[in-house]
């Protein structure tokens, strides 16, 4: 009985400590029992005394069949609104990350190195044997198809199965909307030529993905950061501020398990958005390549609400399937024919098999059951990788708790520098990605995104640990 009242004890004081000091969050939903057993190595039944105390004291709930959640504190408990913030100056700063951000790409293809630097799902959990026998059905049965080049929209087939995807949307897109491209970050890079000129400026989240810095930087377009809710998304105040006086020609996005944040934003927020494009008439260029993966039930993109033809919607199956695939496309809106003219001049049209290849899967009903599993895959990988964390990185650390995808935001204590972490990291062979290079302005020194696309194993635990051991060599 001692040893069991010594083990509830220290369990429970070690995650009353944690939500204390923020590691977890009002609304923020605790590991399961089961998972908590396996960390603290003791008895499902220890870890249900552990939650009765901390619910009796107040600090948490449960939800039937949903879980345990961190219970707001008084102060927490009123409705979170998109109050504008105090007015502030908002002003456009030069992109220059390209080396640095090079730099932390490199190692990934290093062998053997554990990867969490890149934010891709492991091909163990793809379905990598059923998509290369499509290839080779494809490859039989419509060859000439597949030999020749494809209309520079797109092969009817896909851009067919595309448009059906928009079937519940309040504006519907039409295969005419479409064109087909080589991945998502073509797309944007499409996207941002149309809309911009080199020298203006682009409203951006803060922190926002290091691919969409880079593309601004080589364009030579400027970023205008704009506060980001870590759970809500843009500031659509601050946001509207910029708008109206004019210090933007366009704005960069993700609504949907946004990377590295890996909020959701709400359906209001998103209705809201595509309201201020249409008023202001500033495109909003939509990242929507994490939308696939979002956990429950899928969102409807900014797209869908677009009334005027100001959203630009860019997506891509690179992250939901298969990334050597580099199948993507754009939903330009009332910019659509200008993007066609650059599509051409630029690479002509996108290669046929890849699109043939999906449309299939989409028509069989495969990839839709596909995405089923994926979700179920990556919610699981994220919230074990969450609760290793936790684990095992200094108290005080942040983790933002993703709503789809399979990235990590961890903001970890001062002065913490992730990218000496990333250094020392590298020598341990552990990839991972510094948070400075997700903002122009090299803010977020002190955070760090990690992958958690693959199943973990005691490997995956066991760098985990050895990551948390140079953060807190940090802090002596």
């Amino acid at each position: 009985m001692p040893g069991k009242a010594y083990l509830y004890e220290n369990v429970s004081q070690r995650l009353r400590h944690h939500i204390h000091e923020g590691s977890y969050r009002a609304g923020e939903k605790l590991p399961s029992v089961r998972v908590l057993s396996r960390l603290f190595q003791v008895s499902v039944n220890t870890i249900l005394q552990c939650f009765r105390q901390l619910e009796a004291d107040g600090l948490i709930h449960r939800i039937p069949r949903s879980g345990v959640f961190v219970a707001p504190t008084r102060s927490e408990q009123k409705p979170t609104t998109d109050v504008a913030p105090k007015p502030v100056p908002l002003l456009p700063v030069e992109v220059s990350l390209s080396e640095e951000i090079l730099r932390y790409m490199e190692p990934y293809t290093s062998r053997p190195m554990l990867r969490f630097g890149i934010a891709l799902p492991d091909s163990e959990i793809m379905p990598v044997e059923r998509v290369l026998q499509t290839f080779r059905d494809v490859s039989r049965s419509d060859g000439l198809a597949s030999w020749h080049y494809a209309h520079p929209r797109g092969e009817e087939a896909f851009a067919h199965q595309l448009a059906r995807r928009s079937l519940n949307y309040p504006v519907p897109v039409t295969e005419q909307d479409l064109l087909v491209t080589n991945g998502c970050m073509e797309a944007i890079e499409l996207a941002l030529r149309v809309v911009t000129k080199p020298g203006d400026a682009v409203a951006i989240e803060t922190p926002t993905y290091y691919g969409a810095l880079l593309v601004l930087e080589v364009l030579g377009r400027k970023a205008l950061p704009i506060p980001t809710h870590p759970r809500q998304g843009i500031r659509l105040a601050a946001l509207e501020q910029v708008l109206r006086q004019g210090q933007v020609s366009a704005c960069m996005i993700s609504a949907n398990a946004q990377n590295p944040l890996g909020f959701s934003m709400p359906t209001e927020q998103r209705e809201k958005l595509a309201r201020l494009a249409g008023r202001y008439r500033i495109p909003v260029i939509e990242n929507d390549i994490w939308g696939d993966t979002v956990f429950g039930e899928a969102q409807l993109p900014v797209k869908a609400f677009d009334q005027e033809g100001e959203v630009i919607y860019c997506s891509s199956f690179s992250k939901s399937l298969m990334p050597g695939m580099r199948l993507g496309w754009i939903a330009p809106g009332r910019f659509l024919h200008r993007v066609l003219e650059l599509k051409q001049v630029s690479n002509i049209t996108t290669a046929s098999a890849p699109q043939l290849v999906m449309a299939r899967l989409m028509e069989s009903g495969f990839y839709h059951h596909h995405l089923q599993q994926l979700r179920v895959h990556l919610q699981r990988q994220t919230r074990e990788l969450m609760a290793l964390s936790r684990q095992y990185f200094p108290v005080g650390t942040r983790i933002n708790e993703p709503s789809g995808g399979c990235v990590l935001w961890l903001e970890l204590p001062k002065p913490i520098d992730s990218g000496q972490l990333f250094d020392l990291a590298l020598a341990q062979q552990i990839h991972i990605f510094p948070g400075r290079v997700f903002s122009p302005a090299g803010r977020h020194s002190h955070c760090l995104r990690l992958n958690a696309g693959s199943p973990v194993t005691s490997a995956i635990a066991a760098a985990v640990r050895k990551l948390g051991v140079l953060a807190h060599q940090q802090l002596t």
